[in-house]
């Protein structure tokens, strides 16, 4: 809490103080939500068996294929074999004077028998042109472009294998030659690979569908199993959602979802500890924020006006609730009294134990222009209700607004300074005394207790100030320093009280830079005109 009070009653916010104001974070463009939309989801269960039927379907199509191209293989070598074999024998039977146009119907009588073969298309014995002798079956030939087969077994037996279409029909071809006469050809097709293949593929595709069902009902049936606990914790998340922080899941397997479950028990009672903290937390900032607006009513809202004095001050807490005090006392018509004062302890008990003091102040300050007097007295009213090392540190004058005449008392408190015009330096006042506090019978406080008078004259400068201020640290711990303090007061000594203030005020947050504020600061500027 920051306040800050200037002469003639009003408030003063110069540049480069610390200013009192927090800062708000603006919002732009209205307030946002959390999408909420309820979109569809898919159970893991059934991810799980879409997952596992996948993988079936998978599987099991890789092995059809590799199984119908066994059995294509295995169909094609014994068709191979078997071509081969008609072939060779075809040109065993046929001697090569026979190979003529006109031995033809000889030709054809002899290989006759082995077109009874249901494979066996055409068997064609060929001149040694390529002329066409004889045609057992006279199939009129209607092909495409042939492509030779690649079949080691033929090379060996000399035999050419090549594919072909008769009349739309995928057929092979089997050549060889007949030594010094001409080749044989035999036709043998080869739908039967065609409707092998078609059945396989039929047939396991069946197997396929059959095995990709039973693997998606057992794939469902074990992810719902498994799955079981999960939603269990994820009732028991919409428990918890809905502010039963005390729910605690009944899941106990003992894999990582039971182990989720117990992160998931052990988070909600920090949550439930947290909830509790926190509306503690709020309660305490309520009470801080009364205590707050109660401390800052009690600060002065405007200095007195003294003719031939200008009077600056300033005060800012280390926290929302300070221990550091100032104030001034109409103590009769032409005597006011003035006070610094800082309590050992910060936040709410020292913002107390200030309340209790400014008020025994008050009280005690009334038509009594002894400033010692004043302070025992405050001292035997507040020492025997402290806290052991509880205490009250203060300096407090009264001036005669006629004669300018001082009576300073300092009860443990950081030393005022006086610049003198006349001597042209600061002056340390250091009359004894100890701590408000510390002594609970008195007597040892008021024997130490000590008067100091001066006068002020025309362009001397009286600093009154906490420990806040001497001892504001760098990012590096150093402090500010009293010779630092000193200087600065030399060096404004030709400016107004504000302007004095000001500087100091900004020469230390220079010097404190990042550093965060460890003490309360109070500073008291009064200056003769």
């Amino acid at each position: 809490m920051a306040h800050r009070a200037g002469a003639r009653g009003k408030r003063a916010h110069p540049g480069g103080a610390r200013s009192p104001e927090k800062d708000h974070g603006r919002s732009t463009g209205g307030a946002r939500h959390p999408r909420t939309g309820a979109g569809f989801s898919i159970p893991i269960a059934l991810k799980f068996t879409a997952l596992i039927a996948i993988l079936v379907i998978a599987a099991m199509a890789w092995q059809a294929k590799i199984a119908v191209q066994k059995g294509v293989d295995h169909l094609e070598v014994e068709i191979n074999d078997n071509g081969i074999s008609h072939a060779r024998a075809v040109a065993g039977l046929i001697a090569p004077e026979d190979v003529n146009i006109e031995k033809r119907k000889k030709l054809e009588d002899l290989v006759r028998p082995y077109s009874r073969n249901s494979n066996l298309l055409d068997i064609s014995i060929m001149g040694p042109q390529d002329q066409l002798i004889a045609d057992v079956m006279g199939q009129e030939r209607r092909t495409v472009e042939e492509k030779k087969v690649v079949y080691p077994k033929a090379d060996e037996a000399g035999v050419t294998i090549s594919e072909l279409e008769v009349n739309g029909v995928p057929v092979r071809s089997f050549s060889t030659r007949i030594p010094n006469a001409g080749r044989v050809e035999v036709l043998v097709s080869v739908e039967s690979i065609r409707r092998s293949r078609d059945d396989l593929s039929r047939s396991l595709t069946q197997v396929t569908i059959i095995a990709s069902i039973g693997g998606a009902f057992a794939a469902f049936l074990l992810a719902t199993f498994l799955t079981r606990p999960i939603r269990t914790l994820m009732r028991d998340l919409r428990q918890v959602s809905l502010g039963d922080l005390q729910h605690q899941s009944r899941v106990t397997s003992g894999d990582e979802l039971g182990n989720l479950a117990r992160a998931f028990n052990q988070m909600t009672r920090s949550l439930h500890t947290a909830q509790a903290a926190k509306l503690s937390q709020k309660a305490l900032e309520h009470e801080l924020a009364l205590a707050t607006n109660i401390q800052s009513g009690l600060l002065p809202s405007e200095l007195p006006e003294i003719p031939g004095l200008d009077l600056a001050a300033f005060y800012l807490s280390a926290k929302e609730v300070g221990g550091d005090y100032y104030d001034f006392l109409q103590v009769d018509d032409h005597t006011i009294g003035m006070v610094v004062a800082d309590v050992s302890g910060k936040g709410v008990p020292g913002s107390l134990v200030m309340t209790m003091t400014r008020s025994m102040l008050h009280i005690a300050a009334r038509d009594n222009r002894s400033p010692q007097q004043t302070i025992i007295e405050v001292n035997n009213c507040l020492a025997p209700d402290m806290n052991p090392g509880m205490f009250v540190t203060m300096a407090y004058l009264v001036l005669d607004t006629r004669t300018r005449e001082i009576r300073l008392v300092r009860a443990g408190h950081n030393a005022p300074l006086l610049y003198s015009a006349r001597h042209g330096r600061v002056i340390d006042l250091h009359p004894k005394g100890i701590a408000i506090g510390l002594d609970r019978e008195g007597a040892l406080f008021s024997s130490q207790l000590e008067t100091q008078k001066f006068t002020l004259l025309p362009g001397d400068i009286l600093v009154l100030y906490t420990d806040g201020i001497v001892e504001g640290k760098d990012p590096s711990g150093n402090d500010f320093g009293d010779d630092r303090l000193h200087q600065l007061i030399t060096e404004t000594r030709e400016l107004s009280a504000q302007e004095i203030l000001n500087t100091i005020l900004q020469d230390l947050q220079a010097h404190q830079k990042s550093a965060e504020q460890s003490d309360d600061i109070t500073l008291l500027v009064l200056k003769s005109c």
